[in-house]
């Protein structure tokens, strides 16, 4: 008969082995930890290594390196991945201090004051304020995009190509931008933004002038000049020899150019909010329909096209589909 073991015959385990084991235990696992924490304290930081846009390898450490000893190579964007062209467009930032004025910050910058107030959108000298940050650049103008503007539509409003935008700031044709983004615009000058400081007289306001004439008849009721009716007039007449470049009154999407029978030669931009803007009489148009303006960017001529006794501009304002007189919202 086989006999079953009984476990009552076997020695108990001793409870100080026990502790032993346990401490030892302890010892193995515990130790290396502690000893490796301390250690680390004096270590070099760890090598992060992250992927490009470009799918190479980038040192983050190695990057901030690179942005600490070229802090001039700076871009911001609206959540958008600008580490290509920081290390590419030669923009530098500068924050305005109490008593700064224009034309030191441009000195010290290595700019002309022209081209401080083109890369920052100011409207005067006067206009700064401490903290603010500005960007220049001593290789062209440094230009804010806005939202619905493309690489093409930068490029036509400073003639410059659009490759060499791209190349300067380290990015392709085909890139996504960002509304809010800076890019570098090389090459180029602060005249377009020149127009605009002129033709806003220096204040903020909604629209700014579409060129520089006397008004020779107002937004309201009036004898029409040719028909000698008696009619409303919905916007105002700009007395202009043929041929004057005609500006954006503000930054927006060129809606439609063509021929209308009273308007003659029309161009019409769509804006933000629901306004839109008309310009009549043209002799010509320098922009297509679809293009996004800049405020101030040239767009058309000129003309005397359409119902018109004399060379001259007609410009109306729609806030939606409403004529509204042109001087409550013009500087």
């Amino acid at each position: 008969m086989t006999s079953v073991p009984s476990y009552h015959h076997r020695k108990p385990i001793r409870r100080d082995r026990v502790g032993l084991v346990a401490l030892v235990l302890i010892a193995v696992v515990v130790l290396p930890f502690v000893f490796r924490s301390s250690g680390s304290r004096d270590s070099e930081p760890l090598d992060v290594i992250e992927v490009g846009s470009d799918g190479t390898t980038v040192s983050a450490t190695d990057t901030a390196d690179a942005t600490t000893s070229a802090s001039s190579d700076t871009m911001e964007g609206d959540g958008a991945d600008t580490t290509s062209a920081v290390t590419e467009a030669s923009i530098l930032t500068y924050t305005v201090k109490q008593g700064d004025t224009l034309a030191g910050i441009a000195e010290e910058l290595g700019v002309t004051s022209s081209a401080l107030q083109a890369s920052n959108e100011l409207l005067s000298a006067g206009s700064l304020t401490v903290g603010q940050t500005l960007y220049a650049s001593t290789e062209g103008i440094v230009h804010r995009i806005k939202s619905g503007q493309t690489l093409t539509d930068m490029s036509l409003t400073y003639a410059v190509p659009t490759a060499d935008i791209a190349a300067a700031n380290g990015i392709t044709a085909s890139s996504t931008i960002f509304a809010g983004q800076r890019l570098l615009i090389p090459g180029a000058t602060s005249s377009y933004w020149q127009y605009v400081v002129q033709l806003s007289k220096g204040v903020s306001s909604r629209f700014i002038w579409p060129a520089i004439g006397d008004i020779s008849s107002e937004y309201g009721w009036r004898d029409h000049p040719v028909y000698g009716t008696y009619e409303h007039h919905d916007g105002l007449d700009i007395d202009l020899a043929v041929g004057t470049v005609v500006r954006a009154a503000a930054q927006g999407e060129v809606f439609y150019y063509g021929e209308q029978a009273e308007y003659g030669n029309t161009l019409i931009i769509s804006h933000a909010d629901g306004f839109v803007t008309l310009y009549g009489h043209l002799s010509s148009a320098l922009v297509y329909s679809g293009q996004f303006v800049e405020a101030g960017q040239a767009i058309a001529q000129s003309g005397n096209s359409g119902v018109s006794y004399g060379p001259h501009l007609y410009f109306e304002i729609r806030n939606g589909d409403f004529p509204v007189d042109p001087l409550r919202y013009l500087p």
